[in-house]
């Protein structure tokens, strides 16, 4: 009973994520905060209007069950912390598609703006405010005309950063629509804000396409693409550039698949190819094993004489799928860090899951139709995929839309492309 409970709760869909405030104790001091809930992250508030948790989700559309568990981007204190501001009364509400945190105290009203779908927050106060910020990770400051970040510095400040690694892990980076007031010492940064200042905080993955979407790869010494990052990057115009024309993501990804398959077409084709000749073989290399069933060395010899004979690699079908495997994890890094903020047909949202399941059930029918095709009756090979799909399932679950959608038409594309090569393959008889 409890295994069929945890499995129901596991297949809620991932829609049923209420955005918005809630009472949580994150820290487990007794005293409730008041949490911001989104689709990206959690934040929570104390009553001095400080951020004493800054939750980041692994799944995006999830709820977070134990806080205590939960990736925290803060160190040893709160995230952001007003200096000498005591807040009188606080409101929490959630307009235009953001959740708004104010604080009203004798000086004004701090105000933290977060979005539903972004990782960065914005923080304003209609009257002079210094904010302490520090967060988990190696802290960086870049100043109004360096051309590198430095571990410390105070002046004029074009960013404040922390980062858990260089390339990966998790980034707090705080910035203004120009260069700001400040200092970074050790490591605790500290902003200077003008009445109707606006200091956005980004706090989320240390990842290029994350970056690119908020806004952040324009700034220095953040984060340097390598190879596959500008291949990313390219990926990313062709998708974007399909999105200006069609105004729709679900299209914009469907011409990204088109293209992607167009150029992998030929590795593709000599894949399925040597897939589709040694399932042809299957009957006569059958006859061979079963002739020299005690003698592995004349069952190996016959076979690779086979082989020869009708002019087939074995080992075809692996270079190109090492090739592709690459630019397949790179595409599904892209659509699985994008934020498309749109649906497509029955999809609400392409950056969650599908929270009707048609997407994962579409994607383990063809995936195990693209197997029927290319193991030609070899029934091991049907049961085999059959069970690794009952098992990935659980996986597409949780997968972002986009990236599901990209996979089936990826697959029924290349179902099509494996229907032509066995119709030009004649077959065999043993």
């Amino acid at each position: 009973m409890k295994r069929l409970l945890a499995a129901f709760l596991f297949l809620l869909p991932a829609l049923a994520l209420e955005v918005g405030f809630k009472d949580a104790d994150v820290n487990g001091d007794g005293t409730p905060e008041k949490v911001a809930v989104t689709n990206l992250m959690d934040l929570a508030f104390n009553e001095a209007g400080q951020v004493v948790g800054w939750y980041v989700k692994a799944y995006k559309g999830t709820a977070f069950g134990d806080y205590a568990r939960a990736p925290n981007l803060a160190a040893n204190g709160p995230v952001l912390s007003p200096v000498g501001f005591r807040p009188l009364e606080a409101e929490f509400a959630v307009e235009d598609g953001h959740l708004l945190a104010r604080f009203r105290g004798e000086e004004g009203t701090l105000t933290y703006r977060i979005p539903k779908e972004r990782y960065t927050a914005e923080v304003t106060a209609d009257f002079p405010l210094v904010l302490k910020l520090s967060a988990q990770g190696n802290p960086k400051a870049l100043l109004e005309g360096a051309a590198e970040p430095a571990p410390s510095g105070e002046g004029r400040l074009v960013y404040l950063a922390w980062q858990t690694r260089p390339k990966t892990g998790y980034a707090l980076v705080a910035f203004g629509e120009g260069p700001l007031e400040g200092r970074l010492v050790g490591r605790e940064g500290e902003v200077r804000l003008g009445p109707g200042e606006i200091l956005r905080v980004y706090g989320g993955q240390n990842e290029l396409v994350r970056f690119h979407v908020e806004g952040l790869l324009s700034f220095p010494g953040l984060f340097s693409p390598n190879l596959w990052g500008q291949l990313s990057l390219g990926l990313l115009w062709i998708m974007e550039a399909a999105y200006r024309f069609t105004g729709n993501w679900g299209l914009a990804i469907l011409f990204l698949t088109l293209v992607v398959r167009l150029l992998l077409w030929p590795l593709m084709h000599q894949q399925f190819k040597s897939m589709a000749e040694i399932q042809r073989l299957q009957p006569l290399i059958q006859k061979i094993n079963e002739k020299y069933k005690d003698d592995p060395n004349k069952r190996a010899e016959a076979t690779m004489k086979l082989y020869q004979e009708h002019r087939v690699n074995p080992a075809a079908g692996c270079l190109p799928l090492l090739i592709q495997m690459p630019i397949l994890f790179i595409l599904w890094k892209v659509i699985a860090n994008y934020e498309f903020g749109q649906g497509f047909l029955w999809i609400p949202d392409l950056a969650l899951p599908d929270p009707y399941y048609i997407l994962p059930v579409l994607y383990v029918a063809s995936t195990f139709l693209s197997t029927w095709l290319s193991a030609h009756g070899n029934r091991d090979l049907i049961r085999q995929s059959l069970f690794m799909n009952l098992i990935f399932v659980f996986l597409v679950l949780q997968f972002p839309s986009g990236v599901t959608l990209y996979w089936v038409l990826s697959t029924l594309i290349g179902l099509v492309q494996q229907w032509l090569i066995n119709k030009s393959l004649a077959p065999l008889k043993a």
